[in-house]
């Protein structure tokens, strides 16, 4: 009877272990894409400073354009020049921003080696003796 209630109190520290493991490692989670999505925010920062941008230049080309048809001389040019710049520096900025993203490792790579580890700790592996009794080309 003594050595039923031991395996029950081990179940229930398996139990209480494994609750406990899996709380921390949720929490661990939590933090650890909770620091990449802040790196995330930068780039966001950049792309929509890149998108603004870009919207002004399709603007400065509406005007650009209008310009064109009006006079057809020195505003035009100068409108133009401004687009282009514009333009550029959109691009610019949308590059920074895509290359921002890529930086980003969303996958919680940490929690995951960490679960492994508890798991590899948890895990007994005994070696299985192989059994040889069924195999043909065994010739006893």
């Amino acid at each position: 009877m003594a050595r039923r209630v031991g395996v029950i109190t081990r179940l229930k520290r398996l139990t209480a272990d494994l609750s406990r493991l899996i709380r921390t490692l949720s929490q661990l989670t939590a933090a650890e894409l909770r620091a990449n999505f802040g790196q995330l925010r930068r780039a966001l920062i950049l792309l929509a400073a890149a998108l603004a941008l870009g919207l002004v230049a399709l603007a400065m080309l509406v005007v650009t354009s209008v310009l064109a048809l009006a006079q057809l001389v020195g505003a035009l040019a100068a409108a133009a020049i401004v687009t282009a710049v514009l333009a550029l520096a959109a691009a610019l900025l949308a590059r920074r921003a895509v290359a921002g993203f890529a930086e980003v490792d969303l996958v919680p790579r940490r929690s995951i080696a960490t679960l492994q580890a508890q798991i590899d700790r948890f895990t007994v592996t005994r070696p299985v003796p192989k059994d040889d009794s069924h195999d043909p080309d065994r010739h006893d």
